[in-house]
């Protein structure tokens, strides 16, 4: 039986967050590390989480799952283009042939195994940038290499989605969706965003919504309204720190979570 300091303890934890990683670099005799920008934990713990980094490793899809289960949530972060030989190759349009930058096959592996088990276990996601691409993938969607490449640009050209510095000040608007659960979180129909990608949602799997876009037409949120929370946005709302709304609800499916978890 739990004695009253347990069950207070219990009622004022936080939902623990694991947060992807990204490579920094070799370390002098111990291999690469891993790491990620301190605006990402920061708006975790501003909502009532507590952020957990997620290194990824050769091991660490056969760890996902236990990994999901742990976790009363996930954040996918920002980082590297998808390799193109990731997820059997399906990842992009036949169509697309952009050059990609950067890319981390290992963080691809890594990231759809954990992606697949938080989907199967109903874990809350939010995805950002990058994130939101790979959550669009792993179901079954496919992206194209740079946003010029969209069906739509051979009549109406699509401008750089990259903006320059600083990163905190938005460059463009986007319209949201009535009635979505973004339009909800932020009470907003159309609000301003930043901008550092080039890839772009091409074609949206089954059960999956984009529920904002950018004036000219390029996909900017995409959700999941069968799950509790699996969404994912393209800007950086980590880095703008304006939209506390959005890292609120995803904290809250989170606790919801939690708790269901400790009964």
């Amino acid at each position: 039986m739990r004695d009253a300091a347990t069950t207070t303890t219990l009622t004022h934890a936080r939902p623990l967050i694991g947060l992807c990683s990204r490579p920094l670099g070799e370390l002098p005799g111990q291999g690469g590390s891993y790491g990620l920008a301190e605006t990402y934990p920061s708006r975790i713990f501003e909502a009532g989480g507590v952020p957990v980094l997620l290194p990824y490793h050769e091991c660490g899809p056969a760890a996902a799952r236990e990994l999901a289960q742990r976790m009363d949530g996930v954040l996918f972060t920002g980082g590297a283009d998808i390799d193109a030989a990731s997820f059997d190759g399906r990842a992009y349009d036949s169509a697309t042939h952009h050059p990609l930058g950067d890319t981390e096959p290992l963080r691809d592996s890594f990231e759809s195994a954990l992606l697949d088990a938080c989907w199967n276990l109903d874990v809350p996601c939010l995805g950002i940038c990058r994130g939101l691409q790979m959550m669009n993938v792993s179901r079954g969607g496919t992206l194209v290499r740079d946003v010029c490449e969209q069906e739509w640009c051979d009549t109406a050209p699509v401008e750089s989605h990259m903006q320059g510095m600083p990163f905190s000040v938005p460059s463009h608007d986007v319209i949201l969706e009535p009635e979505s659960s973004l339009h909800r979180m932020l009470g907003v129909l159309e609000t301003r965003v930043n901008s550092m990608h080039h890839l772009a949602i091409s074609s949206v799997p089954l059960g999956g919504h984009v529920v904002a876009r950018a004036e000219d037409g390029t996909p900017e949120a995409i959700d999941f309204p069968g799950h509790t929370f699996f969404m994912g946005v393209q800007w950086h709302p980590e880095i703008m720190a304006t939209q506390p709304q959005l890292f609120e609800a995803f904290i809250a499916a989170a606790r919801e979570r939690m708790e269901e978890r400790r009964g």
